[in-house]
């Protein structure tokens, strides 16, 4: 199974006129998430699940990556990918999907912290910008 963590693209800045869960992917934000999944596409033959979390910017990015892969109908909201998820919740929501290739597309610092949790047994410390992907696989059973 591979599991890819994607950040999701740069988003309106936070203020008080608008919910958390509001924000929007700014122009620049869904360019660089266009411009990243074309890129992906070079080595990437596809998913067969994007989960997301329910946020607009993480939706808004997870409907520009199915429509570079052409998979707009694989896509699934999840609140368990909201800001603050565990890395167990993204263990068994891949698991729960009979998939090989699961992208999960969520939020800083969470995703960083997954990436940690799936390659080191203590905190790894990382960058990981808007639009960025992670790759991680583990053997089938």
């Amino acid at each position: 199974m591979n599991i890819y963590l994607i950040r999701h693209g740069k988003a309106e800045p936070a203020s008080p006129e608008k919910k958390d869960f509001e924000r929007q992917l700014t122009e620049e934000g869904r360019d660089i998430v266009l411009a990243s999944a074309v890129e992906w596409k070079e080595f990437l033959k596809g998913f067969d699940k994007v989960i997301y979390s329910p946020y607009i910017r993480a939706k808004q990015t997870a409907e520009i990556i199915g429509s570079v892969f052409s998979c707009e109908d694989k896509l699934l909201p999840d609140k368990s990918l909201a800001p603050g998820c565990t890395t167990k919740s993204i263990i068994e929501l891949a698991n729960a999907i009979e998939a090989n290739d699961i992208a999960f597309v969520g939020h800083q610092p969470d995703m960083g912290y997954h990436i940690s949790n799936f390659i080191s047994s203590s905190e790894v410390k990382l960058k990981f910008p808007p639009a960025s992907i992670a790759k991680v696989s583990f053997e089938s059973k």
